[in-house]
């Protein structure tokens, strides 16, 4: 049995590694002091459309010494990447297990794998609308069913290497209550998401409102198309294309009239915190930058992003 560690008991980590659990999995939670008695006095508690649960939980926290775990699921935000892995390294060392971070971009795995080592880490990325109640419920909402891709990297298929481990997290993900898929070059995926959250993130930040919303207006539709056009546009230039069915989907979704869809980057905003805009937008418009492509939008997105990332470092 593949031996589990979670990092961080939130939205997603909660709601994934819940699910896990429910399926007979052996999952830990690593979280703060605060959250590990909540676990402890009510259990993991999701409310879903898809089966409401109260699951006993296991817990560590920062003071307990490392141990060993075949898997070590890493859900936190870009900008709480430094902290997860200085959360994760103790069980990391103590053990030969991989790491699965579940985070947007790219720019992460690099950091992950010079830590870790570039086989200790393989590729992952979710998709759910999740968040943790007041009360500590892992909240999931109706609109996108949770589903969970993982795999290997280009360079690890070329090797040979991590296909036993790799497997053996395939079946344990596939008897969970989530769409769990296995893509391999995990790039390809990683792209395509990322393709995707640009747009939704890039588009709804700078208009500050709903894809129905930003579509009701004269040029909204023209402007997340043209958004995502020069999103793929990098995509292609990286090698990793995204599929004229999958562009297709895409395009549907940030273009549906009347959808109440929002990046959780401008949940963000609206709360006045911090932001993936570096990870996300930042990142993305450099690569394009030395592919020599120009892209506009996503230049303008990004102004806008960092922006408000100077005035909310100005209001301390």
């Amino acid at each position: 049995m593949v031996k589990v560690l979670v990092i961080g008991a939130g939205g997603v980590g909660g709601y994934f590694g819940g699910r896990l659990i429910q399926a007979g999995a052996d999952v830990t939670f690593l979280v703060r002091e605060k959250r590990a008695r909540q676990l402890a006095e009510s259990g993991l508690v999701i409310k879903s459309p898809l089966g409401d649960a109260a699951i006993p939980a296991r817990t560590l926290t920062a003071t307990d010494p490392g141990r060993a775990f075949d898997l070590v699921i890493i859900t936190c935000k870009s900008y709480d990447l430094g902290s997860a892995i200085d959360a994760a390294a103790p069980h990391m060392q103590a053990g030969a297990g991989l790491a699965l971070p579940l985070l947007n971009g790219m720019a992460h795995v690099d950091v992950l794998r010079e830590r870790f080592g570039k086989d200790r880490v393989l590729g992952g990325l979710c998709g759910i609308f999740a968040m943790l109640s007041s009360a500590g419920e892992v909240v999931q909402m109706e609109g996108v069913a949770p589903r969970l891709s993982f795999g290997r990297f280009q360079d690890q298929i070329r090797r040979n290497v991590l296909e036993e481990p790799a497997r053996a997290i395939e079946a344990m993900m596939s008897a969970a209550n989530f769409v769990s898929k296995r893509v391999e070059p995990i790039e390809q995926g990683l792209w395509e998401k990322w393709v995707m959250l640009a747009v939704m993130a890039g588009g709804t930040c700078l208009m500050r409102g709903s894809v129905g919303s930003i579509v009701a207006t004269d040029d909204g539709k023209a402007i997340m198309e043209e958004l995502l056009a020069e999103t793929a546009s990098i995509a292609r230039a990286a090698s990793y294309p995204p599929a004229e069915q999958y562009l297709s989907t895409v395009r549907g979704i940030l273009t549906a009239a009347g959808s109440g869809a929002t990046a959780s980057m401008l949940r963000d905003i609206r709360k006045g915190g911090a932001t993936e805009g570096e990870h996300v937008i930042g990142d993305l418009l450099r690569r394009a930058r030395g592919f020599g492509l120009s892209t506009p939008l996503l230049r303008i997105a990004n102004a806008h992003v960092q922006t408000y990332e100077a005035e909310r470092a100005k209001a301390g």
